[in-house]
């Protein structure tokens, strides 16, 4: 079984550790202890003790005094995430005190998602990170992979295939699962800062090769007058609006705001759409998610 593990660029050294003022300082015995924590058979507890420490990079890598602080305490954050998640006594292991990272578990049990991000202070843009553990339904073998993120526009991301080193980046909050021809396929709703102007919500499709390999996209995604057929489904909105896109389980859809430009001048300005109260999704049938529009979602 191929397994990709994701790279990181460490450009300082890692005997450097953070403040919440942002500040660099030699690190203590403890973060030495859970920075080495992967020479040594992980458990519960050496666990938690890494993540009070993921937790002090955290704060530093998202409010740090500058990028380059920021950076710094990523290229900390990053690898010891890594070297935790190596071990499959960590799939099961709860996360939830480490508000920066996203873990979602899909609905069978056998796949872990996990998303962050990087926000220049300078520039106001993002850059994601991801890793995915993976226990295979058949050979109870457990495999990491990592998400290495690329830049694509939207029109071309929306109808491509991407591999885990081509990965359309996001901070992903709910998982579903459906059945495509007897194979399972996990749809991730996300949410993709751009930058001051302008936020993205995403719904994408994470499934996995005879081999194991996590592979990104699907056509699946069918009815919207722009394109015929959507591997993934991207909105872009201003940077100052709030867009719903969440699976209604009474509805049983994805359902989302429509969004439309504050004037018609405006059209095609993404950071001048916003939810214009109508409200439209996408219902499962027959291996598809099919558009549908103005739907009532008031009961």
């Amino acid at each position: 079984m191929r397994i990709l593990l994701i790279v990181f660029i460490s450009f300082l050294p890692i005997n450097l550790a953070a403040q919440s003022s942002g500040k660099l300082r030699p690190l203590s015995p403890e973060e030495l202890q859970a920075r080495t924590a992967q020479t040594k058979e992980l458990t519960g507890d050496s666990i938690n003790a890494a993540i009070q420490v993921l937790r002090t990079y955290a704060d530093s890598m998202s409010r740090g005094s500058s990028d380059a602080v920021r950076k710094a305490y990523c290229a900390l954050f990053n690898p010891l995430l890594l070297d935790i998640l190596k071990s499959p006594i960590s799939f099961n292991h709860s996360f939830d005190s480490l508000k920066t990272l996203s873990t979602l578990k899909s609905p069978d049990g056998y796949v872990r998602v996990y998303t962050w991000f990087l926000q220049s202070r300078e520039m106001g843009t993002f850059e994601y990170f991801g890793l995915v553990q993976r226990i295979n339904p058949k050979t109870k073998s457990f495999g990491l992979q990592g998400l290495i993120e690329k830049k694509y526009p939207t029109d071309f991301a929306e109808i491509n295939l991407f591999d885990v080193d081509e990965w359309y980046g996001a901070v992903y909050y709910d998982i579903q699962e459906r059945k495509i021809d007897k194979k399972t396929c996990y749809f991730l709703l996300g949410w993709h800062g751009k930058d001051r102007l302008s936020n993205r919500k995403v719904i994408d499709v994470l499934s996995f090769d005879p081999w194991d390999n996590a592979e990104f996209g699907m056509p699946v995604f069918v009815g919207q007058p722009d394109v015929k057929i959507k591997h993934r489904v991207i909105f872009e909105f201003a940077a100052n609006a709030i867009m719903l896109m969440r699976y209604d389980k009474k509805m049983k859809m994805l359902v989302f705001d429509h969004l439309s430009p504050s004037s018609p001048s405006l059209k095609g300005n993404f950071s001048q759409y916003g939810p214009d109260f109508t409200y439209d999704g996408y219902r499962f049938k027959k291996g598809k998610w099919i558009y549908k529009k103005n739907l009532d979602l008031r009961n």
